[in-house]
């Protein structure tokens, strides 16, 4: 303030020895001053204080909300460069280094502030090779390896993907490029083949002990059914005991058979034949398969559907196999005399089929882990299952182009499983993967 008071001051006298020149300093400012004079010498004090005044307490300067955003952006995306494992740089055409990013600023041994100290073709070991790489990089971009001496350390090897830009006269205005270290490359190269062979080894033996699993799975599940039917003077200790080995043949063959499909997809040999489907025909079928559960539990299936005709498109295999998946599940998770009903909806281009029991329910922190596979959710012990069933309907719904979701209010409020399918009329063969 005092600053900007002397200063005032100072600008007051100077303005006044201009307006009245013929009088001295001192004088008009201690003595005598005429009267016209004063008054207006007054009113050029009181302009000079009025402005000191403002200025003092005017709010300091600040930058509008534009120029912010681009600051904040600015130190975003310099962030996110010098976070990558990779060099970035951008050079002129003489090789003077206009900007770089840490790991870039590292492999040249040198801090940021001394990269306008170094030319990058100055420090190349072979300046003949990098003068003909400058030159091939007017047509179009092309990758090199070239070798550099960084400061105070060992020659480097690095690989280059530089691209050029030009200027109107056809030379290299500037070039913008991407730097690794050769080592780094051949040590990332050989992790991803280790982990290829790993994961294709992993693959044939999953596969193999799966296909040997099934094979003796199918013969003891044939030889069980055989004694039912063929045997009827088996007593009721017997018979029960062989149909303990039953329903656990027949649930050890359905986790064989889901593995060896959830396999099939992640290789992508798992073949789709898409048809239009008629959703009326196939729920019925389904229906009908479920009934005998159903009936053991005393449950009520009721079904939902528009009168006319709808069609959808698909595998008819696969998408019977996700909605028997669905049903199951509902009559699994129910009680007895429970209720389960099936709705389907349409939409322009979609179906909606959707089962919903009056079951177990479901947490809303679990919701999101339903088709998880082997997903371990808190329920009652007593519902077994392989843990594979939702998990490969989600695959096949999403490998129909559709989508599939669980909603649930809570634990003890049942549950909804819904599907959607594109209602498309054209039959083709797809494979999946």
């Amino acid at each position: 303030m005092l600053l900007l008071g002397v200063f005032l001051w100072v600008l007051n006298a100077a303005f006044d020895m201009l307006t009245f020149p013929n009088l001295s300093f001192l004088n008009a400012l201690i003595f005598k001053v005429p009267n016209d004079q004063l008054i207006l010498r007054t009113i050029t004090l009181v302009v000079f204080a009025s402005l000191g005044v403002l200025l003092s307490r005017a709010p300091p300067f600040t930058e509008s909300p534009f120029v912010q955003e681009l600051k904040r952006s600015k130190e975003m995306y310099e962030t996110i460069l010098d976070n990558v494992p990779v060099g970035v740089y951008r050079i002129t055409g003489y090789g003077e280094i206009v900007w770089a990013n840490r790991q870039f600023t590292q492999m040249l041994g040198c801090r940021k502030e001394e990269l306008q100290h170094v030319n990058l073709n100055e420090i190349c070991v072979n300046g003949l090779d990098r003068q003909t790489h400058l030159e091939k990089l007017r047509e179009a971009p092309v990758f090199a390896e070239f070798e550099i001496q960084p400061k105070g350390s060992a020659t480097v090897w690095v690989r280059d993907y530089p691209k050029a830009t030009l200027n109107e006269n056809g030379r290299i205005a500037y070039i913008d490029g991407v730097c690794v270290e050769t080592h780094a490359i051949d040590a990332l190269i050989r992790d991803i083949t280790e982990r290829k062979r790993l994961q294709n080894m992993k693959d044939q033996f999953f596969t193999a002990v799966t296909h040997e699993l099934r094979t003796p799975l199918v013969s003891i599940k044939g030889y069980v059914d055989h004694i039912m039917a063929k045997e009827p003077n088996l007593s009721p200790n017997v018979r029960s005991q062989i149909e303990i080995v039953k329903r656990n043949g027949q649930r050890l063959l359905e986790l064989t058979e889901d593995l060896l499909n959830i396999q099939y997809m992640e290789t992508g040999r798992l073949q789709l034949k898409f048809e239009d489907l008629n959703l009326q025909e196939i729920l019925t079928q389904c229906l009908e398969e479920i009934q005998p559960l159903v009936n053991d539990k005393g449950q009520e299936v009721r079904l939902e559907i528009p009168g006319k005709t709808l069609l959808v498109v698909g595998d008819r295999v696969r998408i019977v196999e996700v909605l028997m998946n669905l049903l199951q599940n509902a009559n699994k998770f129910s009680p007895n005399g429970g209720s389960i009903v099936v709705r389907v909806e349409e939409d322009v281009g979609t179906v909606t089929i959707s089962v919903t029991d009056n079951g177990i329910g479901i947490d809303k922190k679990d919701l999101g882990r339903v088709f998880e596979p082997f997903a371990a959710i808190p329920k009652p012990t007593y519902f077994k299952g392989s843990g594979l069933g939702l998990s490969l309907a989600k695959r096949l719904v999403e490998a129909h182009g559709g989508k599939i979701w669980a909603t649930s209010t809570g634990v003890g409020s049942g549950t909804t499983l819904a599907v959607t399918l594109p209602k498309l009329k054209e039959e083709s063969v797809r494979t999946y993967g």
